[in-house]
């Protein structure tokens, strides 16, 4: 049985993530409120967040529970055995990304191939919501890494797209499924205001993007009278989503169990069973 550990601890700079293998210290709880872990186990992980303004990281390390013993018996079975460890090394470096990005769209609401790298076939890279790597050659050492920034409600569904020429909209987003959220509003009263005001509600300015595929428009907050004075509005990022505790411990069960499944498929087709 694949067996891991989960542990936030809040930083002064920010929403960098790393998961680095070992035994997490004792005593130590989240400082966000959310639940403590840090439990001690006998081949375990721990997960250690510092929180950023502009880019995230994550870091999933994967350890296998009395990994040793299982290598002796791989040993008994001499070089099928091994060959049975190794597929699974290459299968969970291929499939872990989509097994991952299944259980963060089944909560959040963000298109599965934005986290999900093109495969090797594809033509060329996609534009994604982060950036994914997998290294490792033995299941002890195999690690999954997200990086990213903030994301714009543009990932979320927002509506509408692009302002409405002369007319008064309401501004809505739903980043967690069935959580439409109102996240500003944009009143035409035909009079000195809106993107030209004081100070705004969050509404749709242009970014200059005009390549094709391009976000054109995205959410901005006016804060003073300075043209220039402007705040981007920003969600969560990828690797915020898979450790939120809402994904997290669905997500390290998922890869528990297909692990597994995975390293019984080719101990199996290795024996010739």
């Amino acid at each position: 049985m694949l067996f891991y550990i989960l542990q936030k601890t809040a930083g002064r700079t920010g929403n960098a993530v790393t998961i680095p293998s070992g035994r997490p210290k004792e005593n130590q709880t989240e400082t966000d409120g959310k639940r403590p872990t840090g439990e001690q186990t006998p081949a375990g992980l721990f997960l250690h967040i510092q929180e950023v303004t502009t880019t995230a990281k994550a870091t999933i390390t994967m350890q296998v529970e009395n990994f040793q013993k299982l290598m002796d018996t791989v040993a008994q079975i001499d070089e099928q055995g091994r060959k049975a460890v190794k597929a699974t090394v290459r299968d969970v470096k291929a499939r872990a990304p989509s097994w991952i990005a299944q259980e963060v769209t089944s909560v959040y609401n963000i298109k599965k191939g934005e986290i999900t790298p093109s495969g090797k076939n594809s033509s060329k890279p996609k534009k994604m919501a982060g950036i994914v790597s997998v290294s490792g050659e033995t299941i002890e050492e195999l690690t999954i890494t997200y990086s990213g920034r903030l994301l714009t409600p543009v990932h979320f569904g927002m509506t509408p797209k692009t302002a409405p020429p002369g007319k008064s909209y309401t501004l809505r987003m739903q980043v967690v499924k069935g959580q439409k959220k109102v996240i500003g509003r944009y009143l035409n009263t035909r009079t000195p205001g809106g993107p030209y005001s004081e100070r705004s509600h969050n509404i749709l300015m242009g970014t200059g993007n005009t390549k094709a595929g391009g976000v054109s428009t995205i959410p901005f907050q006016r804060m003073s009278r300075t043209r220039t004075d402007i705040k981007k509005f920003t969600t969560i990022s990828v690797p915020s989503m898979i450790t939120s505790e809402r994904t997290n411990e669905k997500i390290l069960k998922r890869l528990q169990d297909e692990t597994a499944k995975r390293l019984q498929h080719n101990l199996d087709r290795a024996l010739g069973k």
